[in-house]
């Protein structure tokens, strides 16, 4: 499926700062479970043209997700969608190749997170969390959609391509526990 040349985000949705980090998307208005919120748009590149964006110093910070295992979508610089925080917990979810939906219902005031791990599949990606809520992992990994509690957690709600990656290698890992 080809992506919308631009994001779309829910008018009920601001950008504002955030206790987890830096400036997060916040609810205005109350939203049932499974309303979609956010459709990400953009171009589709390479890998290889990916890593030249990111090291690129002239670059703004470059929002992505990825699409299949050549291909990467780059959001538009500085869209709205691009402030979505991560969580370990997090109350939106993928509902398709490029929409996100409320996993739950959503209060006014509330930040909408979703979990990286079900849009990530760069093997050497890290990142720490600062979520803070009582599923936290600490790290958030490109090999977390090897994990089984997230693999029960979110059931069919990753992007295709790890979902097909899910679906290949049916045998999940077990999470380490903290110490």
């Amino acid at each position: 499926m080809t992506p919308a040349p631009d994001c779309w985000l829910h008018p009920g949705i601001e950008v504002r700062g955030s206790a987890i980090e830096g400036r997060g998307l916040f609810a205005r208005q109350p939203y049932p479970a499974g309303t979609v919120v956010s459709r990400l748009g953009g171009r589709l590149v390479s890998w290889a043209e990916l890593r030249r964006l990111i090291a690129d110093p002239e670059q703004p910070y470059v929002d992505t997700i990825t699409v299949s295992e050549t291909e990467h979508l780059v959001l538009p610089p500085r869209r709205p969608n691009g402030y979505g925080n991560h969580s370990c917990d997090p109350n939106l979810w993928w509902v398709g190749p490029y929409e996100l939906a409320t996993r739950r219902p959503i209060a006014a005031g509330e930040e909408l997170t979703n979990d990286y791990a079900t849009s990530t599949a760069e093997p050497a990606f890290t990142m720490p969390c600062r979520c803070g809520t009582a599923l936290c992992r600490g790290t958030v990994t490109g090999d977390d959609w090897r994990r089984a509690d997230l693999r029960e957690r979110y059931g069919d709600h990753w992007i295709p391509m790890l979902l097909a990656r899910i679906a290949a290698h049916p045998a999940a890992l077990r999470p380490i526990p903290p110490e």
